[in-house]
C-alpha cells in the first residue's frame, strides 16, 4: 500500500487534480491553506532526526561515540514516523499547490518528494539490516569471528613458559541488541543475523554486511542531494515567486507575499 501511494504522487492525473484544487481556492481568493497540525509536527520532527543521522552518519569518525550511539535509534525513529506520515497524507490531502505554478515545476516538486519519501524508508531499513547482519551473541559463529579478529601473540611471548606468558587480550565481546533510546532492546532481522550463526556462514554474511552499509553510505549523500533541493526549491517559492511556501508548514501566515 506505501509504494502505491508512493507511485501514485507521480501520476500526471494527480498532479492535474491538485492544479484544479489550488486555482479553484486561488480564484475564490481565499488564502492558500497549510498542511495539517499532525502533518506539521511529523514533518519538523523527521526533518531534525534527519539531521542528525546525515551529520552522525557522514561524520562518524569525528562525533564523540556518546552523541553517535543515538545514531540507529533516531534512524528507527524516522522510519516509525515516515510510516505515519505517510499513512496520514492518505487519509488528509496536502494544500494544493498555486495554480499559477509551471507543470515542469510541479512535476519536479512530486518527484522530490517521491525521492525522500523512498529515502526515508530506505535509509533507516538498511540501517537496521546492517546491524543485523552480525553473528548472534553466543552463537557458534560469532566465536569464530571474535577469533579470527584476536590478535595473536608475539613470538618471544609464544617461547615462553606458561607461567609467564602476558595474559591473552580477551576476545571482542559481541553485544546484544542495540538499546531503542536506552529504553528497549531493538529486535534485529533474525534471517540476517542467522547467517552468521555458524562459522560457515561468518564470510558471506560479512560480505553482505559490507554491500549494504555500501548502500547505506551512499544513500546518506543522496539523501543530502535531495534535502538540498527541497530546501533550494522552498526558498524560491518563498522568496523569488513571492509565495508564502513557509507557511504551508506552519511558519508564518498562509497567502501570497505581498
Amino acid at each position: 500500500m506505501t509504494v502505491r501511494i508512493l507511485l501514485a504522487m507521480l501520476r500526471p492525473q494527480h498532479w492535474r487534480d491538485e492544479n484544479m484544487a489550488g486555482r479553484a481556492i486561488w480564484e475564490a481568493g481565499a488564502p492558500l491553506s497549510r498542511y495539517s497540525q499532525v502533518a506539521i509536527i511529523l514533518h519538523w520532527a523527521i526533518a531534525l532526526l534527519i539531521l542528525f543521522n546525515l551529520f552522525t552518519g557522514l561524520l562518524h569518525d569525528s562525533v564523540p561515540r556518546a552523541v553517535f550511539a543515538f545514531h540507529v535509534s533516531s534512524g528507527i525513529t524516522v522510519l516509525i514516523l515516515s510510516v505515519v506520515r505517510i499513512f496520514w497524507r492518505l487519509t488528509h490531502r496536502p494544500p494544493p499547490y498555486p495554480s499559477d505554478m509551471p507543470n515542469w515545476e510541479r512535476g519536479l516538486a512530486h518527484l522530490v518528494h517521491f525521492c525522500l519519501y523512498a529515502s526515508m524508508l530506505l535509509l533507516p531499513l538498511s540501517g537496521w539490516a546492517m546491524i543485523s547482519a552480525n553473528p548472534p551473541a553466543g552463537s557458534p559463529g560469532a566465536a569464530y569471528a571474535d577469533s579470527i579478529k584476536a590478535p595473536k601473540p608475539p613470538a618471544a611471548a609464544a617461547a615462553l613458559p606458561d607461567a609467564n606468558k602476558p595474559a591473552a587480550p580477551p576476545s571482542a565481546k559481541r553485544r546484544g541488541p542495540p538499546m531503542f533510546w536506552n529504553l528497549v532492546k531493538l529486535p534485529l532481522i533474525k534471517p540476517l543475523q542467522d547467517i552468521g550463526r555458524t562459522p560457515e556462514g561468518v564470510a558471506a554474511q560479512k560480505e553482505k554486511h559490507e554491500q549494504i552499509e555500501t548502500f547505506h553510505g551512499l544513500g546518506g549523500y543522496v539523501m543530502l542531494a535531495l534535502l538540498f533541493l527541497h530546501i533550494v526549491g522552498a526558498l524560491k517559492h518563498q522568496f523569488i515567486d513571492r509565495q508564502r511556501e513557509f507557511a504551508r508548514m506552519g511558519i508564518g501566515r498562509p497567502g501570497r507575499v505581498g
